[in-house]
């Protein structure tokens, strides 16, 4: 479970130029509020993101902290010690070899 002043963030995919060549980014924000409502608790943010399901965020996070041999792309996550190291190490990589990326889910 996330708190106020954590940050969440996904590796997102950005086009650069108009020759279609791309590069991933860490996108963030901290959340400012925690609000319970009828269908759950959710985590709002100063900016980037709409309010997001607490129960899903904890699942992506805990799932990329166990991940081997793969990344979530697009998917929001907690950042924390873990999840911010792997994701910063994966995206110098990625840019770095963008012919080597295989997408499991497009």
């Amino acid at each position: 479970m996330l708190k106020i002043g954590d940050s969440v963030g996904s590796i997102c995919k950005y086009r650069i130029g108009v020759d279609g060549k791309s590069e991933y980014r860490l996108r963030e924000s901290k959340i400012n509020k925690i609000v319970e409502t009828k269908n759950g608790k959710k985590y709002h943010t100063q900016n980037n993101f709409y309010p997001l399901d607490c129960e899903e965020v904890d699942s992506n996070t805990k799932t990329f902290e166990d991940a081997d041999g793969f990344v979530l792309v697009e998917t929001v996550i907690g950042l924390n010690e873990v999840t911010r190291l792997r994701a910063e190490r994966w995206i110098d990589w990625a840019n770095n070899n963008p012919d080597k990326i295989h997408e499991l889910f497009i």
